[in-house]
């Protein structure tokens, strides 16, 4: 009997001519000889396997792909040959998990393959080819997304992914714009048939340019390295290398002029707020920083103690009277010198 491991390692997508269909069914039938089969079938050497897509995905090998004939969904003649596999290969990291794929309705050779990492391969022979595909509305912000599903209806598609992101595209995937949603969006998304096109509304997020003035426009903590280290503007220090953690130091980008009462998107309306008080400032308007502070950390950190911290989001420490780096093992044994001649941190 054809051993059933070998079906669920390996990474299958069907030959261009049929790769469409054998994917866009819910539900997939594939035929494997049996030896031991029950005599009395009809066809005893063959047993039918039933296969959902996503355990289709999931059984991606994380370097490679398969492309197969299709099996078809009527029992294969005994004397009948198997159809052969193909195996292919993706340009993908070690450890990135796939999780789904999807073909254009109306071209069949033009499909996505999603996963981890923000992973989005696109093919547009079927599959014979991958190649990474960039989306530069997912990269504004400082999130790993993960891609879970992908959905076409004609040229109209949809990508959702964790943390909340939506994408959405009109033209069958060569542009997609990111559709609107709240960060504070409770449990994870899920495809529906009424989802509609949203792709005309204003930006949910700041940008990367607005995001940087907003960065700089906020009071400088005396004595250390302005782009490492700014007080937010309910007084509080923040490290600009924890973005969107829940600590004493981590900030977020704030909508000064909440977005839910119309407020812009833009460098004008944002300042960065420590994260505590950003969650519980939610959707308020006007709060002075008196009130701000009441909502902060109350955690106070010494000059040595943000010396630690950032050595070890940063892995050197760089303020007024003091610079020096995180020593390698080789330099604390001799065998390497920093080439900007840093001292090593005690």
């Amino acid at each position: 009997m054809a051993s059933l491991q070998h079906l669920s390692s390996s990474i299958i997508t069907p030959p261009p001519s049929q790769l469409r269909s054998r994917f866009h069914s819910r539900r997939r039938r594939a035929l494997l000889p049996s030896a031991s089969a029950n005599r009395e079938s009809p066809c005893p050497q063959q047993i039918n396997i039933a296969i959902s897509r996503r355990q289709l995905i999931g059984g991606f090998h994380a370097a490679a792909a398969v492309s197969l004939s299709p099996l078809g969904s009527k029992a294969l003649a005994a004397d009948e040959p198997l159809s052969e596999w193909e195996r292919g290969y993706l340009p993908i990291d070690p450890g990135v998990v796939l999780l789904d794929i999807a073909f254009v309705p109306d071209d069949p050779s033009h499909g996505f393959l999603l996963g981890t990492r923000q992973t989005i391969l696109e093919t547009k022979d079927g599959g014979n080819t991958w190649a990474p595909r960039s989306i530069p509305s997912a990269e504004d912000e400082d999130f790993n997304y993960r891609f879970n599903s992908i959905s076409f209806k004609g040229k109209e598609g949809w990508i959702i992914g964790k943390p909340a992101i939506l994408l959405y595209t009109a033209d069958a995937g060569d542009t997609w714009q990111r559709i609107p949603l709240s960060a504070q969006l409770p449990g994870d998304m899920h495809h529906r048939s009424s989802i509609r096109s949203r792709y005309n509304e204003r930006p949910r997020f700041f940008d990367s340019k607005a995001k940087r003035i907003c960065w700089e426009k906020a009071e400088v903590v005396p004595g250390r390295d302005p782009e490492r280290w700014r007080i937010d503007a309910a007084g509080n220090i923040v490290c600009k290398g924890l973005h969107t953690c829940n600590g004493c130091l981590c900030y977020e980008y704030d909508h000064i002029i909440p977005f839910s009462k119309g407020g812009e998107s833009v460098a004008e309306n944002c300042q960065i707020l420590q994260t505590r008080v950003n969650r519980l400032k939610s959707d308020k308007n006007g709060l002075d920083q008196g009130l701000l502070k009441t909502y902060s950390c109350e955690i106070k950190f010494s000059d040595e103690e943000l010396d630690i911290i950032e050595m070890a989001v940063y892995g050197s420490v760089i303020r007024q009277g003091k610079r020096c780096v995180v020593g390698s093992i080789s330099a604390l044994l001799g065998n390497y010198n920093s080439r900007d001649h840093m001292a090593t941190c005690n």
